[in-house]
Order: structure tokens, then C-alpha cells, then sequence
């Protein structure tokens, strides 16, 4: 790993055509695979060393986040419409997804406003910053399906078949928080308030989007959502999950294609803005 580091220059290929410059990419990608473990071990003891609750605030947000909605449905504050799924678990399974993605994008985003000292001094593949909150968002996720399947038992809400094709449909929600995160990440570099705008903007996002509730039949929420790719990538999985239904296949798979892009564009930017922006940082 340290002659891989050592050798490695980032500015090889940064002139070349198309085909050569998305080569560099894929070398980068396999040559920063041990690094990336490595910061992911680091990253997430150091995350958990010091807290009072430890892994335990994985499952802390979910629950507390649903509590609040179940307790707004049943005091009648909040009006949702039967989706043929106990609330809690209905609600439980959008906000797994939905966190997944806004918890990756975010740490993504920050990475290199939080490495700038060792991208300044060291010349690595920059990807290898990457690695860390993707293996932890995989960590995270698995402790909160593990939460998402005791709700399930405990209402007796059994998932369809088709339940097993869970991870291909958590692959697009991957993409589109890489490729975004990826490219917010250089942004992040050189405006350090860009994580507080990107938090007050998810937390925007969670509400405005269906995540806890089903899509109204009219208005403006359900116009806005007719071309939110973050819908389709959430509901059609619960659809599925729970019903067997596959109602928006055209929506969900330019969701999926615009997921697929936007991870190869933000990958790409990434990776030739990354080292003109070393001075800046």
C-alpha cells in the first residue's frame, strides 16, 4: 500500500482523451481499495469511540423520527391515507431508504473540506476519501434493516416474494448519493458552509418528498413529485416490498438511468476538479 502511495500521479492521464481518462478512473478505483479500508476502520471506531450511546444512535433517528409521525397520525394532526401497510412500518421503510441516501451524500460531501491537510500533502488516489462513508452507510443500513424486520415481525407485516431483489433496488439509491455527493464534495472544498446548506436542504427533501407518507392523489406535492427521481427509487421498492405491485416501471427506470449518470458525471468531476483545487483547500 505505501509504494502504491508513493508512486502514484494523479496528473498522468488528466490531459488525455475520453477512453484514457475513464482508465486512470478504474486504476484509481482498484489501487485505493486497501486505503479506503483502512480510513473506513479509522473513521468508524473514531465515530463511535467517544459516544455516549454508541452504535446504538444508528436506530436512535429512525425511531424517534417515526415516533413523532405516529404520534402526529394518531392525535390527528397528521391525516395519511390507508396504503394497505401498518403506518409505522410503512413509514419505518421509507425513512430506512431515505436515510441511506441523505446520510451518504452527506458524509460524501464533506470529505474533502475534512481531509484537506492529507490532500494537500500527499498524493494518493483521491478516491480512497470515498470509501469510508460508503462502507459505513452499508454498516448503518444493515443495523436499520435489521431494525426494519423486528417492526415488521412485530406488526405482522410479512414482505412479498419479491422482497429478496432489495439490494438491486438499493443499487440506484447508491448511485445518485455517490455521483451528488461526489460532486458536491469539490464544492464543499472550497465553500465550507455547503454542509449546512445541503442539511437545511435534506431536511427539506424529507418532507416534501414521500418518504413517510403516501403520494397525495392531487396538489401541489403531488405535481412536484411526478419528476422527483427520489420518489420513484423509494416507493416503488416498498411497492414491491410489501404488495408485489411494480405500478411505475417507465418512471422508476429513467429514475435508475438518472441515477446511473449522475454517479459517472459526479465521479468524473470529481476526479479531474480534484486536483486543480488542492491550493484552495
Amino acid at each position: 500500500m505505501v509504494s502504491k502511495i508513493q508512486t502514484y500521479r494523479p496528473n498522468k492521464w488528466i490531459d488525455a482523451g475520453s477512453f484514457s481518462l475513464w482508465t486512470q478512473m478504474f486504476q484509481d478505483l482498484g489501487n485505493s481499495l486497501e486505503l479506503g479500508y483502512r480510513l473506513f476502520v479509522r473513521d468508524f471506531s473514531a465515530k463511535y469511540r467517544q459516544s455516549l450511546l454508541g452504535a446504538t444512535w444508528v436506530v436512535m433517528f429512525p425511531l424517534f423520527t417515526v415516533g413523532v409521525f405516529v404520534l402526529l397520525n394518531r392525535a390527528g394532526v397528521l391525516q395519511v391515507k390507508e396504503s394497505g401497510v401498518p403506518y409505522p412500518v410503512f413509514a419505518l421503510f421509507g425513512l430506512t431508504l431515505w436515510t441511506l441516501f441523505s446520510g451518504l451524500i452527506s458524509s460524501i460531501a464533506g470529505v474533502v473540506g475534512q481531509a484537506g491537510s492529507l490532500i494537500s500533502k500527499i498524493h494518493f488516489p483521491r478516491i480512497a476519501l470515498i470509501h469510508s462513508p460508503v462502507l459505513t452507510s452499508l454498516v448503518e443500513l444493515s443495523v436499520r434493516l435489521a431494525l426494519l424486520a423486528a417492526v415488521m415481525v412485530y406488526y405482522g407485516a410479512l414482505p412479498n416474494g419479491a422482497f429478496l431483489l432489495l439490494p438491486l433496488f438499493l443499487l440506484p439509491i447508491f448511485f445518485i448519493a455517490i455521483g451528488a455527493g461526489l460532486f458536491l464534495s469539490i464544492l464543499g472544498g472550497v465553500f465550507r458552509d455547503l454542509p449546512n446548506i445541503l442539511s437545511l436542504f435534506l431536511t427539506v427533501m424529507l418532507f416534501a418528498t414521500p418518504v413517510m407518507y403516501p403520494m397525495p392523489e392531487s396538489g401541489l406535492l403531488e405535481e412536484l413529485n411526478r419528476f422527483n427521481p427520489l420518489y420513484y427509487l423509494i416507493e416503488v421498492p416498498r411497492d414491491i416490498f410489501f404488495q408485489g405491485r411494480f405500478d411505475q416501471g417507465a418512471a422508476y427506470a429513467l429514475s435508475v438511468l438518472l441515477s446511473l449518470v449522475i454517479l459517472l458525471v459526479g465521479w468524473r468531476f470529481y476526479h479531474v476538479a480534484m486536483n486543480r483545487i488542492v491550493e484552495k483547500i
